[in-house]
């Protein structure tokens, strides 16, 4: 668990609209939710069903009914209550800025977010899985996201007093930054990092990238140790060895046909394209053969099933990010510094919507297929090691560890792209472009982006249009 345990934090009961149930109902309610909860955590949402979660409660599955109309109720319930309580941490947010005491106010607020996520664990862990086009819980998460935003940006607003800022947007990426940060904790996915030192480097990341004048002597308060030495760090592994294992190998899938490489091709595009707009979950193998317009022999010619051609999806996926992984050293070190590492920000973008769908599924499906988590481990790797690279180059006066560096750049293009769609905060393209250079420009290399002009500022905690 992170630092701090707030005892402030009001706890209400679950099911805010849940009718009034006498103490043994009370203690029957509250074991159905943490035989769910655990369950949850073990095996995710889709894996778990209500018989599962009524024998982990010891009661039967008419009983689990008098409480929750299904699964998904009960889900929904442990939503908003997670919602709630990060809600209360934004609203008791102190004041903010490029001084010891906003800094301190921000280093409150992150561990107070940890706190409520880990809280919450078992919901969170399953967030990609629910945070999907389709299902039936997506208005709830937008209701959530459109709260959070309409909440912080004021907030951000009243201290931040350069008008080239997008506050709105800021407002919105940083959830999404925190959301996928606590996540790779609550996976153990720290990089030998302590709780203690992930907090203080992220806090570190955040108040400059909002506040690039903040003093060195500001951060003082919590000051991150000295960073370790180089040699300390386990071996490389080379990176031929490591791409090589996410290699997409679409030569095996062939034939003697000569078409049937685009073939392949074809089903793969058709497959990512049905994901984004369906989601995994909510696709069919006959989905994705409408749009690919073959059939259903040609499809399990190469494919075992709809998992397969997941799978596949995501080495192509992966491999393209870890090249641009290992370009990010370039863009840093462009001449033309802001124009090189936007055009990086694009590329790594236009990917992102390329398999916008398989970023969302490969997030929701690592911890449950093997060849998933596999890809996951050693592509990682490969791309963590490239951006450690390239901020080792770059001189802090302040101690900057790139380890949580690292960690944060891949959280910003992992989830920041995609974590508001459909939201009246959905971003364009161009102000995704322009905040996460912004942040990375501020928060990780040091950087004041020159201004640009036409850049967007939404300080009224209104949701701005498109």
């Amino acid at each position: 668990m992170l630092i701090i345990a707030p005892n402030h934090v009001r706890r209400p009961s679950y099911g805010p609209n849940s009718p009034v149930i006498g103490e043994r109902g009370a203690r029957t309610r509250q074991a159905i939710i943490d035989a769910a909860l655990e369950a949850f955590k073990g095996q995710g949402l889709h894996a778990t069903s209500i018989d599962e979660i009524a024998d982990g409660a010891g009661v039967s599955r008419a009983t689990f009914y008098q409480y929750f109309e299904s699964k998904d109720q009960l889900f929904l319930d442990l939503i908003r209550k997670a919602a709630a309580d990060l809600l209360r941490v934004i609203r008791r947010l102190g004041p903010l800025g490029p001084t010891p005491e906003g800094y301190d106010n921000l280093h409150w607020w992150l561990g107070e977010w940890a706190w409520v996520q880990d809280k919450y664990k078992a919901v969170y862990l399953q967030w990609t899985a629910i945070d999907a086009p389709q299902p039936s819980m997506r208005p709830l998460i937008i209701e959530q996201i459109v709260s959070y935003v309409s909440t912080l940006s004021p907030r951000l607003a009243a201290a931040i007093d350069e008008g080239n800022n997008d506050i709105d947007g800021m407002a919105t990426v940083l959830p999404a930054l925190l959301f996928r940060v606590n996540a790779y904790r609550q996976k153990g996915n720290t990089r030998g990092l302590s709780d203690d030192e992930l907090l203080a480097a992220l806090a570190t990341f955040v108040q400059l990238a909002l506040f690039p004048s903040t003093p060195a002597s500001a951060l003082a308060v919590h000051a991150l140790p000295e960073q370790p030495d180089r040699a300390a760090v386990p071996p490389r592994r080379r990176r031929s060895d490591a791409s090589r294992l996410s290699q997409p190998d679409v030569t095996s899938l062939s034939s003697r046909s000569t078409h049937t490489p685009e073939t392949v091709q074809r089903i793969l595009d058709a497959g990512a394209a049905t994901f984004a707009v369906r989601g995994f979950h909510g696709t069919s193998v006959e989905d994705v053969l409408r749009t690919a317009r073959a059939g259903r022999g040609t499809f399990y010619k190469y494919f075992d099933d709809k998992t397969d051609l997941l799978v596949t999806l995501a080495r192509d996926c992966l491999t393209r990010l870890e090249n641009l992984a290992g370009c990010f050293a370039r863009a840093v070190a462009a001449n033309d510094q802001e124009h090189g590492l936007r055009q990086w920000v694009e590329r790594c973008l236009a990917l992102h919507r390329q398999y916008r769908g398989v970023f969302r599924a490969l997030l929701q499906e690592e911890s449950q297929n093997a060849a998933l988590k596999e890809l996951r481990v050693h592509s990682g790797e490969t791309i963590l090691l490239a951006f450690d690279d390239a901020l080792a180059t770059i001189d802090h006066d302040y101690p900057f560890d790139v380890r949580v560096g690292s960690l944060v750049l891949l959280a910003l293009l992992e989830r920041g792209p995609d974590y508001a769609f459909g939201t009246p905060y959905d971003l364009s393209d161009e102000r995704i472009v322009e905040i996460l250079t912004t942040l990375i420009e501020q928060g990780l290399l040091d950087r004041k982006p020159t201004p640009r002009a036409g850049r967007p500022s939404t300080r009224d905690g209104a949701p701005p249009t498109r």
